[in-house]
């Protein structure tokens, strides 16, 4: 997939392509329990960024940092 194909995805399209990621960055299984998704609740937030310069997509729970200003979200 190149950058014409990633830009052209719809958000679950999207969603399905960066879990597919994950998975196959982890030897091709994660396993998350079912305590694990209990205690995901409403309030939680994920943040998805892009780091163009070291050209990765970054999943995180924690807030921007000032080492983020040029980055694009």
């Amino acid at each position: 997939m190149d950058q014409d194909e990633r830009n052209a995805l719809n958000k679950e399209q999207l969603l399905y392509t960066m879990l597919c990621a994950l998975v196959k960055s982890n030897d091709g299984e994660i396993r998350i329990s079912e305590k694990q998704m209990d205690t995901v609740t409403k309030h939680d937030m994920l943040a998805v960024y892009h780091d163009k310069k070291n050209g990765e997509v970054i999943l995180s729970m924690n807030l921007l940092s000032n080492s983020w200003q040029d980055e694009i979200f």
